[in-house]
């Protein structure tokens, strides 16, 4: 099934490039992005949580962190989560599309359409592009 899905596009191996891969523990990760998929979101918390407590310069934790929270009804700290990892990573159209889908679940109608305007401004032809300019076909 969805492997590929359990780390967002283009993270692996640029951890190692970075030298980040000593300050986040993989496993851990991995092991927040299973729970969050199956949806066990306490146990997903739990391990984003560990994680931030070692490093909060990780984009990707961010990430999973806020969609988790999302997921239990936690809207408000989830939009920071979820721009931090935006933020952090701004080429990451990956992040700005989960940011800006966010944003257009709450009705924060101006936030979400400049959020699919950067997916797209980035690289119209990807997967990401695509479904951000068709989201912006609803503003």
């Amino acid at each position: 099934g969805g492997r590929g899905a359990r780390v967002a596009p283009g993270r692996q191996g640029r951890w190692e490039r970075e030298g980040l891969m000593a300050e986040v523990d993989e496993g851990l990760l991995e092991q927040g992005h299973a729970c969050r998929i199956a949806g066990d979101y306490d146990e997903a918390k739990e391990c984003y949580s560990r994680l931030l407590e070692g490093c909060q310069d990780a984009a990707e934790v961010w990430w999973g962190f806020g969609l988790t929270i999302m997921n239990m009804g936690d809207f408000a700290e989830a939009s920071e989560c979820l721009k931090k990892a935006a933020e952090m990573e701004p080429e990451s159209q990956h992040y700005l599309l989960d940011l800006a889908k966010h944003y257009a679940m709450l009705g924060m109608d101006g936030e979400a359409k400049v959020a699919f305007e950067a997916v797209v401004a980035l690289d119209a032809a990807s997967r990401e592009g695509a479904e951000a300019t068709t989201q912006l076909t609803y503003y």
